[in-house]
């Protein structure tokens, strides 16, 4: 009976070996697997977080941060918090088959106040590989095989009316409901409080730059990026993703493209973060994308 459990364990530790990639949109080498969850040391870490803070508008503030130690790794974090009880903004979609635009080009473009890179796509030719509405009309849908992967969540919204929600094939069929605007990634993190069982693969587990949105039950929309590939700057596995979005209060969590295409964007103040794809840290490694997620003002 030992033996036989001892061989059970080596089994099941076998099943878990990431694989050495980090997607099929972007093989940059990762860091290794570190162990994953929530411990008390990173959780002290993240409380102790000296924000530098910025106010953009009324009801919308700007963050950013070095940690000496977070997540085994130093890190850098920027992030936009966004008090829908007190802005007076709404959040579009935008989506174009081109590899020549990065989000600041976009959000500019657009004079959007804010915006985050949106999902994956085939970095050969810049189409979507997940379902995107654009005001009202659809623009993109999902490749089959990434509904069970990584299509797993959807960001909804008609102006300031937002939803962080589960997605699946039916839901695509509906085409997103009555909603003017969505963006279907993950995979989803979080669902009404609760931890979502994600996608058992290097993906999930390895360490990178990483982009999300999520909502709070106090009415906030998070958009949080941490840097990655960097020496100042190491990323996150999605573990540690969840992790820090539940400790700054999100309920709801969906991740969004990561690894070189992590940007935030901000009026007057360019991009904040420092995005990997020049191997530099400064604000000028923006990868080109595809689509992106806005804040406009009303």
């Amino acid at each position: 009976m030992k033996w036989s459990k001892l061989f059970l364990v080596a089994v099941a530790l076998m099943a878990v070996v990431p694989f050495t990639s980090c997607g099929d949109d972007d093989n940059h080498a990762s860091i290794p697997t570190r162990p994953s969850g929530e411990n008390e040391a990173d959780s002290i870490a993240i409380a102790q977080i000296s924000w530098q803070e910025r106010e953009i508008r009324d009801g919308v503030v700007s963050k950013t941060a070095q940690v000496q130690k977070l997540f085994d790794y130093p890190q850098t974090i920027s992030m936009l918090e966004i008090d829908l009880n007190k802005a007076n903004v709404s959040f579009v979609v935008s989506y174009e088959v081109s590899l020549s635009k990065t989000t600041s080009d976009r959000a500019i473009a657009a004079n959007a106040l804010a915006a985050i890179n949106g999902t994956f796509f085939n970095t050969s030719t810049g189409v979507s590989r997940h379902f995107l509405k654009c005001n009202g009309t659809v623009v993109a849908t999902t490749e089959t095989n990434e509904f069970s992967t990584r299509a797993t969540g959807a960001f909804c919204a008609t102006g300031d009316r937002v939803e962080i929600k589960t997605w699946s094939s039916n839901d695509e069929a509906s085409l997103g409901g009555d909603y003017q605007q969505v963006v279907v990634s993950g995979p989803l993190m979080m669902d009404n409080g609760h931890d979502v069982a994600m996608w058992a693969n290097s993906f999930t587990t390895d360490t990178h730059p990483r982009t999300c949105v999520a909502t709070t039950d106090d009415n906030r929309v998070l958009f949080i990026v941490f840097d990655g590939r960097l020496d100042g700057a190491k990323g996150v596995n999605l573990y540690d993703l969840r992790t820090f979005a539940r400790q700054m209060g999100a309920t709801d969590a969906l991740n969004l493209d990561g690894g070189g295409s992590s940007t935030l964007y901000i009026q007057s103040y360019g991009v904040i973060n420092h995005p990997c794809d020049n191997g530099k840290y400064d604000h000028e490694g923006e990868r080109a994308v595809p689509s992106v997620l806005m804040v406009k003002t009303n």
